[in-house]
């Protein structure tokens, strides 16, 4: 209990799938009273769960009452949890009447309904596992990269919580889990545990790749002025990424993406998927404007998509645009305002510093001006300039001391 204490507490944002108990009250009709129950209870089903999943049940009732004839209303009555999956919990017999050859019931009905988590009405997405191109020979580089990178990916997106990320990578241990679930259904799994089968979701769009070159290599450097040598790890990577629509098989984005870095194979998966996320989340939901004071603004990300330090530029959003040939939006018309520094940045949100615009960002903002950020410059490559820049300098001035004390010698 203490343990899922803490998981709450750091991941308080979590919203899970829940079981929902609703109560409806149906009417059913049949030859027999069983059979009218029968009717009434596959109509509760498919007014809270769908007909789809109402036709199932209908079926696996239709069974039962052939093969146990007579003693169906007793064992019925009993297993009715069981004989539905789970979906119908209870039920009562509000009336039973007899028309010439019809029986009439009507009935109060306690129905399971999954409840899944607010995140699946967004864009689905789905990372299929990298694999190596048939030219690539596989070693423990290799794949090192396909497992980091496609987990990378994942968890990069599912930070922006803009996308409903479905997992391709653990598909058989769900499966495994699901089947347990039908099995225990036949014998003592609980009613809520059961209700949450049939309900495993699709997917909007595939993110597939493939591996062309994944290597790590140890460089040698001999000192000039003793026998000491530096060694230092090369990794570098080159892979193919295409974004389809599951629904058309069209593809909607392809590009190549190639990484090198005196790092670890694993920091170039890094590296790479997140160049890969922002380019997806800055092509599909860039970075919202929710809030703007005098200095800073509040944007509508945070995480581990952002880092303190990046730099951003803001777009005020413009007229729509359209292609001249096709006549497909090309989006709106972005005019850019101002630049901004990340300063702090909590789970689902990021302060920001305004460094300069040209527009009092928060008038406009209270008018419902819309605006969006993309990324300019990443802290990294800011401290890394500053840092050469520092170093040069040093450089510098130690050659001018060199030369001024040279000429003080000659003369």
């Amino acid at each position: 209990m203490k343990k899922l204490f803490i998981l709450f507490l750091f991941f308080p944002f979590f919203s899970f799938a829940k079981i929902e108990i609703k109560s409806v009250v149906v009417n059913g009709i049949g030859s027999t009273e069983q059979l009218a129950i029968e009717s009434g209870l596959v109509e509760a089903v498919s007014q809270i769960n769908g007909a789809k999943i109402a036709a199932e049940i209908k079926t696996s009732l239709s069974q039962t009452t052939t093969e146990e004839g007579s003693e169906v209303t007793k064992s019925f009555d009993k297993n009715v949890s069981k004989l539905t999956n789970g979906f119908v919990r209870s039920y009562k017999i509000l009336s039973s009447n007899k028309d010439k050859n019809l029986y009439n019931v009507k009935l109060s009905v306690e129905i399971s309904k999954f409840k899944k988590s607010v995140q699946t009405k967004r864009l689905r997405l789905a990372v299929v596992p990298f694999k190596a191109s048939n030219t690539l020979k596989v070693n423990d580089t290799v794949k090192k990269f396909e497992g980091s990178i496609t987990s990378q990916i994942e968890n990069y997106l599912t930070q922006t919580r803009r996308f409903s990320l479905v997992d391709r990578s653990f598909l058989e241990e769900q499966t495994n889990e699901l089947n347990f679930i039908a099995d225990g259904a036949k014998t003592s799994m609980s009613n809520d545990e059961i209700a949450k089968l049939g309900n495993r979701i699709g997917t909007d769009y595939l993110i597939v790749g493939r591996v062309e070159k994944a290597n790590s290599f140890i460089t040698e450097k001999k000192s000039k002025v003793s026998d000491t040598v530096k060694k230092s790890l090369i990794s570098n990577a080159v892979l193919t990424l295409r974004i389809i629509d599951v629904a058309t098989t069209q593809i909607k984005f392809s590009d190549t993406y190639e990484k090198s870095m005196s790092s670890s194979i694993e920091k170039v998966a890094a590296d790479l998927a997140s160049s890969i996320g922002d380019e997806i989340i800055n092509a599909i939901y860039p970075i919202r404007i929710v809030n703007a004071s005098l200095t800073q603004v509040t944007l509508g990300q945070g995480g581990k998509t952002m880092a303190t330090g990046d730099l951003f530029k803001v777009y005020q959003l413009g007229k729509r645009i359209k292609d001249v040939y096709t006549g497909e939006s090309l989006g709106r018309e972005e005019i850019e305002v101002a630049t901004i520094q990340i300063k702090t940045i909590k789970p689902k949100t990021s302060e920001a510093q305004i460094l300069e615009s040209i527009i009092e960002l928060s008038d406009a903002i209270k008018d419902k001006d819309a605006f969006i950020v993309r990324p300019f410059k990443k802290a990294k490559a800011i401290k890394a300039k500053a840092i050469k820049a520092k170093s040069q300098s040093v450089e510098k001035t130690q050659l001018i001391k060199k030369l001024k004390k040279e000429s003080e010698e000659e003369w």
